[in-house]
């Protein structure tokens, strides 16, 4: 049990089920009405609106591992999701060819990304802060402070591959999961992230060939950001260049308190995924109880602060010295 419980998904699947279990207590109704939050429609709308920002946080906990730190996302998801939407209600291209030019879009800021950190040398913070600020500047000037309405345009019953509008961010969301954690587990690309991340000096030495590896990571989470604010457009069926407004912290936060360590060379792409979990039932949980509605983001600054505090005391139990 104790080896079990040193896996950290395990960890963050207990703290989930607990917390669930404890706002099913919480929030129990009086008599025989319906549970307002231990529901299947409630369960659903969860995993939604969580799916958005796990399909990013996939990225953003890679690049963490790497030992970098990506502030772009939500940027990225504003700007994916207008040009899409652009192309989609304006310029009346397809759907697919519409999304495929977000994820383009995508694309190109990761690579922006990836040009300022391994060519420029810039640090990882200050790089993707610049590139949020132009993918979010960016997005204002498509829209010219409009927004595009991608629901008029699409059936009511649309699905893809059968599947209902709903489903889709979740299913792209386990799907992506699995497949990244794959790749991070049993590839060699993957085990080159957790040596950049975890020696970079001992990765160059064993030749690891940092730079590639470094801008495959920014790039990836570029083109998944991307992913997730074009299926938010369409979920949502709007193109806006103010969404996702602080989304950095809630993705950010979410691959840590799945496991990715700060300081890099530890995380898991799955923990990331059940921490925007954890995160979905506290921001969907706190609005049904009197008064704690605008408690959400005192929580995440507070969980992300203890988490990282126990990672460093971890860390320097095992030898670690920063």
């Amino acid at each position: 049990m104790s080896k079990l419980w040193e896996i950290r998904e395990v960890s963050t699947v207990a703290i989930l089920v607990l917390e669930i279990a404890f706002f099913t207590l919480y929030l129990r109704p009086e008599g025989a009405r319906t549970h307002p939050f231990f529901n299947a429609p409630n369960a659903l709308l969860i995993l939604k609106y969580s799916a958005i920002y796990g399909i990013a946080a996939i990225g953003a906990a890679i690049v963490i591992i790497s030992g970098g730190v990506d502030l772009s996302p939500g940027a990225v998801i504003a700007l994916a999701g207008v040009v899409a939407g652009q192309r989609f209600v304006q310029a009346q291209w397809s759907l697919t060819a519409s999304i495929l030019t977000g994820l383009a879009v995508g694309a190109a800021a990761g690579g922006l990304s990836a040009l300022l950190v391994v060519l420029v040398r810039l640090p990882p913070f200050i790089a993707t802060l610049g590139v949020m600020g132009i993918a979010r500047g960016a997005a204002f000037i498509v829209t010219e402070g409009r927004y595009f309405d991608v629901s008029a345009h699409v059936p009511v019953d649309w699905r893809v591959a059968g599947l209902p509008l709903d489903w889709i961010a979740p299913t792209l969301m386990i799907g992506l999961a699995l497949l990244f954690q794959l790749f991070m587990t049993r590839f060699q690309w993957g085990r080159a992230v957790f040596a950049v991340g975890g020696n970079a000096t001992a990765a160059l030495f064993s030749g690891v060939a940092i730079g590639t590896v470094q801008a495959s990571v920014y790039v990836i989470a570029g083109v998944l950001a991307a992913l997730s604010g074009v299926v938010l457009t369409v979920v949502q069926g709007q193109g806006k260049a103010d969404l996702a407004m602080g989304y950095e912290l809630d993705i950010i936060a979410s691959a840590v308190v799945g496991g990715a360590s700060l300081s890099g060379g530890r995380g898991s792409v799955v923990g990331a995924v059940l921490g925007t979990l954890i995160f979905g039932v506290l921001r969907n949980a706190l609005p049904q109880i009197p008064g704690a509605t605008f408690y959400d983001r005192l929580i995440v600054g507070l969980v992300v602060i203890g988490i990282v505090v126990m990672d460093q005391l971890f860390r320097r139990s095992e030898g670690y010295r920063p």
